[in-house]
């Protein structure tokens, strides 16, 4: 299968991944076994317990009295239409409240991808230039660093120079762009690693074929022929290795906003978890699941628009 053909067949599953998660999150609340009105009331009652005839009442408000099916089809419904009710613990619209977390986290993946690959790509580059010398060895070591160590072990490490020792930059929350440095300065490194070093190796094969050559003894410029005749060829595996990262680039950010207590998605996600409220984790695996589809499938197709020979291939 050539490489434009899976690129397809994976734009083409994207439907049903989402429909496989969409079907996951309206049976959570079977599979969990959580008592919906119980969930809801126990924020209300110091001691836990509700009088039976308001747990019932509620239960039929929340539509828990209908046949398994109806409910299913009701929270398709919600799903679909973004209605997902009222959050079990805050009383608010859960929808508006993932909505909110949303557009932090994404403004997160994006920036750390955007920065990741343009980090990535132009070490990459440069390391393939001056093979052997000192920038290609510090590409090289840096790389295999920031591989292997995760955004959530960075991250404490930032803090403790920047915002603690230093006092340069805020530790937590989320009131401005000086904010976004530390969450980000975590992320990029380990997204920028195995960009850079792809990039590094398809760059030096580039290099040592004969077309390299021949268009320097075309005199055409250095600049030139590293940016249309190796820089444009090595696009291509770098942009697939950036949709690869999609997901790595959501869970990481989940991380950081645990550890920054920055109220995005991940942190939302996670303290809905811990209080059982469902409204707000069905929402928020949706959304996180239709975040990591649409970026990979941008970089998919970014992928096929950047090389030419691919698109020719899927023909």
């Amino acid at each position: 299968m050539t490489a434009a053909r899976a690129t397809v067949l994976r734009l083409a599953l994207t439907p049903f991944v989402l429909a496989g998660v969409v079907l996951l999150a309206v049976l959570l609340p079977e599979l969990t076994g959580v008592d919906a009105a119980r969930s809801v009331l126990s924020g209300r009652y110091a001691d836990g317990d509700a009088d039976p005839q308001v747990l019932e009442a509620l239960r039929a408000q929340l539509g828990m009295d209908q046949p398994l099916p109806q409910r299913i089809a009701d929270r398709i419904g919600g799903l679909l239409t973004g209605d997902l009710g009222a959050s079990w613990v805050s009383g608010q619209d859960a929808a508006a409240e993932v909505l909110a977390a949303a557009q932090i986290s994404l403004s997160i993946v994006v920036g750390s991808m955007l920065l990741s690959f343009a980090l990535g790509f132009g070490t990459g580059l440069l390391a393939a230039r001056r093979t052997g010398s000192a920038a290609d060895r510090a590409v090289r070591v840096l790389s295999r660093f920031a591989a292997a160590l995760p955004e959530f072990a960075l991250a404490p490490l930032l803090v403790v120079v920047f915002a603690v020792g230093l006092q340069l930059l805020p530790s937590s929350g989320w009131r401005g762009p000086e904010y976004a440095i530390l969450p980000l300065a975590s992320l990029v490194p380990c997204l920028a690693a195995p960009i850079a070093v792809t990039t590094r190796e398809h760059a030096r094969s580039l290099r040592e074929r004969t077309f390299a050559a021949a268009a320097q003894a075309k005199g055409l410029g250095t600049a030139r022929i590293w940016l249309l005749h190796i820089g444009k060829p090595a696009l291509p595996p770098a942009l697939a290795l950036l949709t690869y990262s999609a997901a790595g680039a959501v869970a990481g950010t989940t991380a950081i906003e645990v550890v920054f207590d920055i109220p995005g998605l991940g942190s939302t996600l996670v303290e809905a978890v811990r209080t059982q409220d469902v409204p707000l984790v069905q929402g928020g695996l949706v959304a996180a699941a239709l975040a990591a589809l649409a970026i990979g499938a941008l970089g998919d197709a970014a992928a096929l628009a950047a090389d030419p020979r691919t698109r020719r291939g899927a023909a």
